[in-house]
């Protein structure tokens, strides 16, 4: 069967595309690591995993599992929002498979990417199953910029001490607010239809996010769970620094980590390894925690997170076989 040129040059310029967006993760983690490591006291961050505290790192691991189990709930909210059903079970699976790819693959929405897909026969549509991934992950984020923008602003010892927190505390809060003001703003539906193809998908997404926005029950229960989800991430972060000996300070738990988690969200390192440990070995530091006990905090946290992500590997096994994947 022949190829149309314009599909052929389209499959062109997504080979030539892919390489340099993993290459440009491969560098940006190795570089740090390798900025991280020249510092490093070997002897000091092994003796500090050696006496780690085990009952702390299960705590850890099960506030993780909380988090990725409870905001299931925020995604069904959502697609109920948008008209449409899936049941609980199949969202909670879905969500334990896209945190497994959000590990093992590059960039920080392919495990996204993974759920949208595996839900389009719910919603009868690629584009408003990606809306609806979207949005789980948009007010996701919306909570921790709260939560640290609630913070900074309570103010407290230390808040000082951190360089450039409040400008990107700053940054962050208006470019959350305009990308909320994006959607519902009718203005670009003439940009859209300028746009093809292209604006029919931005029109779609724009759409399902807008039901949701325009929903103030589904909004408050999705902005509700999205609060507890976060304080689950927050405590898995206390209960480590706590297995690790050190326990945080309160900046720490509500700004630093918030902050850093937003971060994450960039596609700019594998899987957020490198880009999580620079941060907070500059943040920890500045709240004069030790270079080796700041970077064994954020080894331990990677390691949290992927191993409890783990078993979404197994979930994903003979899941294109599950009867919510063929109708």
């Amino acid at each position: 069967m022949p190829v149309e040129p314009s599909s052929a040059l389209s499959a062109e310029k997504r080979r030539k595309k892919i390489p340099w967006s993993l290459l440009l993760q491969i560098v940006v983690t190795l570089s740090i690591f390798a900025w991280l490591f020249h510092k490093t006291d070997w002897a000091s961050l092994a003796q500090r995993f050696l006496q780690m505290q085990i009952p702390w790192f299960l705590l850890a691991i099960f506030a993780y599992a909380m988090n990725l189990s409870v905001s299931s709930l925020r995604w069904g909210v959502i697609l109920r929002a948008a008209q449409k059903h899936a049941p609980a079970a199949w969202l909670l699976r879905l969500n334990w498979v896209g945190a497994y790819f959000n590990q093992v693959l590059p960039g920080s929405v392919s495990g996204d990417v993974v759920r949208a897909w595996y839900t389009r026969p719910q919603t009868g549509s690629a584009t408003l199953a990606l809306a609806a991934v979207f949005a789980d992950r948009f007010i996701g984020m919306g909570a921790l910029v709260g939560i640290a923008l609630v913070a900074y602003l309570i103010g407290g010892r230390g808040l000082s001490l951190l360089p450039g927190m409040g400008e990107t505390i700053a940054v962050m809060s208006v470019g959350y607010t305009v990308i909320i003001l994006l959607i519902l703003s009718p203005g670009l539906e003439f940009l859209e239809h300028r746009l093809g193809k292209v604006g029919h998908k931005l029109h779609d997404i724009r759409a399902g996010m807008g039901m949701l926005l325009r929903n103030p029950p589904a909004l408050l229960i999705t902005i509700l769970v999205s609060i507890f989800v976060q304080l689950c991430s927050i405590l898995m972060f206390w209960a480590l620094a706590h297995a690790l000996g050190e326990p945080p300070h309160a900046v720490a738990l509500w700004v630093v980590w918030p902050v850093v988690s937003l971060f994450l969200a960039l596609p700019i390192s594998l899987a957020g390894w490198g880009l999580r440990e620079g941060l907070l070995v500059l943040y920890m530091g500045a709240l004069q925690m030790s270079h080796d006990q700041a970077l064994a905090l954020s080894l331990l946290l990677g390691a949290t997170v992927l191993l409890t992500s783990l078993p979404g590997a197994l979930l994903w096994l003979g899941i294109h076989r599950h009867p919510l994947a063929q109708r």
